[in-house]
């Protein structure tokens, strides 16, 4: 068998239809819409039609009526306007289940990922809506490295800027942009320093810290924290390089990064005084990303950071890297509630939820699963409420409850001394048919979720096949 069901069904298609190499590119097979018209659907009488100078619902019924006689599917059905739709024969089913196992096709082996997520102003606690894209980008992590990538998980820690400087005067009392009672308890950690400066400087160094710690409580650790203090030290030898390009020009006294293409790609990247922006830190590191010789690069971002998205692709082509290999995924907001009651800020905070307070009230596992539900360019809301339910509305809950029962089962089996070496897999019924055509799904699902970055497939993935168990 090929290394995915998806791929042995490919095959046993081509073999019949005889199309050339190129038109094969572009065949596809999915689910149907509707279950009741298969397993799968297959669009090769579309796409090979012309080559072949057919109509497509008559060449799909040509190639239908050859792969009747293959016992790999049950029934072979056509419908308009030439798809062609399978049902799989049972010890098909049956030997794809026996072949599908933990291990995936690690189709990637031997290339590097790198993942920079989260990546909060350390201003602050870390507030919900940024802890979004901690879920999000530690599990795209995850199924990168399911698909054989050595992956590197990478922070940026935002410890330079005008903003540090209000943070100091907000501890120091000469300033009241930051509010909330961490300020001062920040004050008594910083202790007497010189000035503002200073006072920032310290004290986003200890958030940096309590977001680390706030990351770990959610699973996730990184292997590298890139601080922007030391970003910018490379400035000026890559701002001279720019220049040198002609990427650069000067307006009102200010340095532009200023590439073709458009007034949406041009960006401030040294101001009139002297100081640097964000977007310069973000120039020196996307540089060192692209010149690092790794094979995929990924941003997990908010959404409120969409106009640097086209600045930031027009790097890869500044520094020579595929666009291709270089994916920025953007999350929207988060709004917590409280059954129907919105939770609109909290105390120590004092005008947000941190994640810290939500990881407190429903633990790390029902965090995660809720933050991966929705896709991620849709705004969500997350209930607290309905995340500590022990009912089948909470999906955590209900997932869950499907892994215990699964664990109790195998339980059982080993007190039972049921010895399985020699045995066979048998399906007795629709029900477990429904169960086993989910469970073999799930490589091709691994490998597809690895191109696409889609990772909320992965939480409805969990709740088809618990709601199939359940059955």
């Amino acid at each position: 068998m090929a290394d995915t069901l998806l791929r042995t069904i490919h095959e046993h298609i081509e073999a019949v239809a005889g199309a050339p190499a190129g038109v094969l590119v572009h065949h596809v097979v999915a689910e149907p819409p509707v279950a009741t018209m298969g397993d799968f659907a297959s669009n090769i009488a579309l796409v090979a039609a012309s080559h072949f100078k057919k109509k497509p619902f008559e060449l799909a019924q040509e190639i239908a009526e050859k792969l009747a006689s293959d016992e790999f599917f049950a029934e072979v059905m056509v419908a308009a306007p030439g798809f062609i739709n399978v049902r799989l024969g049972e010890s098909a089913l049956e030997n794809a289940l026996g072949q599908t196992h933990h291990g995936f096709k690690k189709n990637a082996t031997g290339k590097y990922a790198r993942v920079e997520f989260i990546s909060a102003n350390p201003t602050g606690p870390l507030h919900i809506g940024n802890a979004r894209g901690g879920p999000l980008g530690d599990t795209i992590a995850n199924v990168l490295a399911k698909n054989g990538y050595t992956v590197l998980r990478e922070y940026i820690d935002n410890d330079r800027g005008n903003q540090v400087l209000e943070f100091g005067k907000s501890i120091v009392g000469t300033g009241s942009q930051y509010q909330g009672t961490y300020v001062q308890d920040l004050k008594r950690k910083v202790g007497k320093v010189g000035d503002a400066r200073q006072a920032g400087e310290r004290a986003v160094k200890l958030m940096l810290e309590e977001i680390m710690a706030d990351c770990r409580a959610m699973g996730i650790t990184f292997d590298c924290v890139v601080h922007e203090s030391e970003l910018q030290k490379q400035a000026p030898a890559i701002l001279k390089e720019l220049e040198q390009r002609k990427l650069l020009k000067k307006q009102d006294g200010a340095v532009w990064f200023s590439p073709p293409g458009g007034d949406d790609l041009k960006a401030v990247v040294q101001k009139s005084d002297g100081s640097y922006l964000y977007f310069t830190a973000d120039v020196v590191y996307h540089r060192e990303k692209f010149q690092s010789g790794y094979d995929l690069v990924v941003d997990v971002l908010g959404a409120n950071t969409s106009g640097h998205v086209p600045k930031l692709e027009a790097l890869t082509t500044i520094y020579g890297f595929d666009p291709e290999k270089f994916k920025i995924l953007l999350y929207q907001f988060v709004r917590v509630k409280r059954g129907n009651e919105i939770v609109k800020m909290s105390k120590r905070a004092g005008n947000f939820v941190t994640a810290r307070e939500v990881l407190d009230e429903v633990g790390k596992d029902a965090f995660r699963f809720f933050m991966l539900l929705h896709d991620p360019n849709t705004h969500m809301d997350f209930d607290l409420e309905l995340a500590k339910a022990k009912t089948k509305e909470n999906p955590v809950y209900y997932v869950q409850y499907a892994a215990v029962r699964c664990k109790s089962i195998l339980k059982k089996i080993q007190k039972s001394k049921f010895k399985n070496q020699n045995s066979k897999i048998k399906i007795a019924n629709d029900k477990e048919r429904q169960l086993a055509l989910a469970i073999v799904q799930l490589p091709d699902l691994i490998q597809e979720i690895g191109e696409s970055l889609t990772v909320h497939r992965l939480a409805h993935y969990a709740l088809n096949v618990a709601g199939l168990f359940h059955l």
